[in-house]
C-alpha cells in the first residue's frame, strides 16, 4: 500500500473515529462497533477497518498494523513520530487534511 493509498483508505474511514490532535499526535476514539471507545492512530484505525486485526496506539502496535497493511515502515514512523521535522511534519499534515 502506497501513501496516497493509504491516506484515501483514511479518509474513507474516518468518520468513524473521533479525532484529537494533541501533542504532534493524531488519535481517534472509535464510536462504533465491537471496537467502540478504543483508541486508534490513523494506521491502527485504517487496519482495523480493513479488518486486518486490532493493534495498540502504541509504537509496537502501529508497526505490527503496518506490516500487515503492506505500508513502508518508514510511513508508519511518521504517523508516530512526535517529531516536528521533515518526513513526519509533512505527512501528519496530509492527515490532517484528510481526516478533516
Amino acid at each position: 500500500m502506497t501513501q496516497y493509498e493509504f491516506l484515501e483508505v483514511l479518509s474513507e474511514v474516518s468518520a468513524g473515529y473521533s479525532w484529537s490532535y494533541v501533542d504532534n499526535r493524531l488519535l481517534g476514539l472509535s464510536y462504533r462497533g465491537k471496537t467502540r471507545g478504543k483508541t486508534f492512530n490513523p494506521v491502527t484505525a485504517v487496519a482495523n477497518s480493513l479488518g486486518l486485526g486490532v493493534f495498540p496506539a502504541n509504537k509496537r502496535g502501529t508497526e505490527r498494523a503496518a506490516r500487515a497493511l503492506g505500508i513502508t515502515q518508514e510511513l508508519a514512523s511518521a504517523v508516530y513520530s512526535q517529531s516536528n521535522r521533515g518526513h513526519a511534519q509533512i505527512v501528519r499534515g496530509k492527515m490532517l487534511d484528510v481526516i478533516s
